[in-house]
């Protein structure tokens, strides 16, 4: 039985960003939107890493076996909706993406440097401009910035959410014998192979496929993303 491939984007980014991918899959895929994304609009001030899971439990309750795929930030709400669906999800991917040790923060793993930048606020937003990771930037001045990013780069990009980068991770409630793949992209420059490694031993081991692409993998290498996912899902 094919299953369904449930991509969820990761930090600043929309569903949007697995259309390229999308074009190239065999397997059924439904790509979603979290709170504060274009059709699911939401306080990002008050977002929290629950809300995220949730959406995703929402989005595939009609489905049947799914398939997680998680890219950057996408690699802590994964887990969560494992814990929540366990009868549903048969394989846990992880697309050049963030995987705290069990109790830490996601803000803990964050490559030094973007970690300096961020600032533990309620009221701080955080994006991406330009290949630039922002942070600090308040609600008022956040709508300057977000002009940008839609000249440069359309709809892949906005506002992000704090509140799920200073939340406690666990694997609470995930099955210990759940199927997990890291998609290491060898030329990240984001989560660097040193990270990656980090990142398999928060997850307890993984099988790891390596593709020759940078952090938006799913831009710049679709059709390699593609098969690879396709192969997980089991077309």
């Amino acid at each position: 039985m094919t299953s369904t491939l449930v991509l969820v984007h990761g930090g600043t980014k929309t569903s949007t960003m697995w259309d390229d991918v999308g074009r190239h899959l065999r397997a059924p895929w439904l790509a979603i939107d979290l709170p504060g994304r274009r059709h699911r609009p939401a306080d990002l001030a008050r977002v929290r890493l629950d809300d995220w899971v949730d959406a995703v439990r929402g989005d595939i309750a009609v489905l049947d076996e799914v398939v997680l795929v998680g890219h950057s930030s996408g690699g802590y709400v994964i887990p969560g909706v494992a814990a929540r669906a366990p009868e549903q999800v048969r394989h846990l991917v992880f697309v050049a993406a963030t995987v705290p040790a069990e109790g830490t923060r996601p803000v803990d793993h964050l490559k030094p440097g973007l970690r300096e930048m961020t600032v533990d606020s309620e009221d701080v937003l955080f994006q991406s401009t330009a290949g630039r990771t922002i942070g600090g930037l308040r609600p008022g001045e956040a709508a300057i910035e977000t002009e940008l990013e839609v000249v440069e780069n359309g709809p892949r990009l906005g506002l992000e959410a704090p509140g799920p980068l200073f939340a406690p991770f666990t694997w609470v409630g995930v099955r210990n014998d759940l199927p997990r793949t890291f998609v290491r992209c060898t030329r990240d420059r984001v989560i660097p192979a040193e990270l990656v490694d980090v990142m398999l031993a928060n997850m307890g081991g993984a099988e790891i496929v390596d593709i020759d692409a940078g952090h938006d993998v799913a831009v710049e290498a679709p059709e390699a993303l593609a098969a690879v996912l396709d192969d997980l899902a089991g077309v």
